[in-house]
C-alpha cells in the first residue's frame, strides 16, 4: 500500500559514504598580491549526486532546499566562505535542488581575511517537499543536518615571492661559500704583521699589513675600488718617493711575505722574506740599500 506522499518518497545524496556521515571537501588555496604578480585563489570543487524517487520525480513541485551552516547550526557567513553554482555565487550559502536534478557541480572560496586551517560545518536541509532524506523520516518543515563536511584553506606564499625568495636564499648560501671557504684559499690574507721599510736619508714607512690580501708600495698614491675589496679583500696601498717601480707583498705559507718585483730594479732577500724578521732590497740601479724589520 502506497504511503499518503508517496511522490516524496526519497532522497539519496549518493555522494556520502562514510559511516560518520562526514566529508572531506578538499582544500582551498590561496596567494596574495606580491609587486606585479596578482593574488589568485584555487577553489574546491564538489560534485552533488541526488537521487529522488520515482514519485518525487513524477512530482513537478518536489524540491529539497540546502544551506550551508557552521557546527553550531547558524549559516555561514558569505564574506568568509563563498559557494558557486554555474559560476554563480549563492546568496546566504543556500541551494535549491529540484527533484529532476540529478547532480549539481560547486565551487568553494573564501575570502583572504579568513584564517587558515580547517573549517567544519553542516550541509543543512531547511526546507523541502519530501517525506524522507535518506533513511531518516521528515515532517512538514522539518529541518535536518544532512551530512557534516569539513574544508581546509591554505595560504601559500606568492609564486614570485617565493621565487625571489629562494633566489635570494640562492644568493646567501653562494656568498656565504665565497667568504667563509673559497676567498680564504684564493686570496690568502696577512695575519697580524707590521713591517718598517727603513729608507737612507728619509722617514720610515711604516706598513700595517694585518687583515690585507696584498700590500703595493709605490711613489704614487692609489686607492682600491669598493667592489674589489668586498669580493676579494683589501688591498693596502703606500706610496713612497723612492719606490718609483712598485714592490707588491702577498702572504705565503709559514707566516712569509712574498715579494714581486722588477728583476731589474730590486734584489729582495731572503724572498719570501719572514713575517717577524730583517730583510733588504737593494735598488740596483741608485745602489740604494733598504732594510726590512
Amino acid at each position: 500500500m502506497k504511503r499518503r506522499y508517496s511522490y516524496l518518497c526519497l532522497l539519496v545524496l549518493c555522494m556520502i559514504s562514510c559511516k560518520d556521515n562526514s566529508i572531506d571537501f578538499g582544500t582551498v588555496e590561496y596567494y596574495p598580491d606580491f609587486l606585479w604578480s596578482k593574488s589568485s585563489v584555487t577553489p574546491v570543487k564538489k560534485i552533488f549526486d541526488f537521487d529522488f524517487s520515482q514519485d518525487a520525480k513524477d512530482d513537478p513541485n518536489s524540491f529539497a532546499e540546502f544551506q550551508f551552516v557552521d557546527n553550531d547550526g547558524k549559516p555561514i557567513n558569505t564574506n568568509e566562505m563563498q559557494v558557486f553554482i554555474d559560476g554563480k555565487q549563492l546568496v546566504d550559502n543556500k541551494f535549491v535542488v529540484k527533484s529532476d536534478v540529478s547532480s549539481i557541480v560547486l565551487l568553494f572560496t573564501f575570502s583572504p581575511t579568513v584564517k587558515e586551517g580547517n573549517h567544519q560545518g553542516y550541509l543543512k536541509l531547511i526546507n523541502h517537499q519530501l517525506d524522507r532524506l535518506d533513511s531518516q523520516p521528515l515532517t512538514s518543515g522539518q529541518k535536518v543536518d544532512a551530512f557534516q563536511w569539513t574544508l581546509s584553506y591554505d595560504k601559500c606564499m606568492n609564486p614570485l615571492a617565493k621565487a625571489l625568495m629562494w633566489i635570494g636564499i640562492g644568493i646567501i648560501a653562494i656568498l656565504a661559500v665565497w667568504f667563509i671557504v673559497l676567498r680564504p684559499i684564493i686570496y690568502p690574507r696577512f695575519g697580524s704583521i707590521q713591517k718598517t721599510f727603513n729608507v737612507p736619508g728619509m722617514a720610515p714607512l711604516i706598513v700595517k699589513m694585518t687583515g690585507a690580501r696584498m700590500v703595493v708600495i709605490s711613489s704614487e698614491q692609489k686607492k682600491q675600488g669598493f667592489w674589489d675589496a668586498l669580493i676579494k679583500g683589501s688591498v693596502v696601498y703606500k706610496s713612497h718617493p723612492s719606490f718609483i717601480s712598485p714592490i707588491t707583498m702577498r702572504p705565503t705559507k709559514g707566516r712569509k711575505i712574498l715579494v714581486r718585483v722588477d728583476s731589474s730594479t730590486y734584489r729582495v732577500s731572503p724572498n719570501p722574506m719572514p713575517g717577524i724578521g730583517t730583510a733588504t732590497i737593494d735598488n740596483i740601479r741608485s745602489k740604494m740599500h733598504i732594510t726590512i724589520n
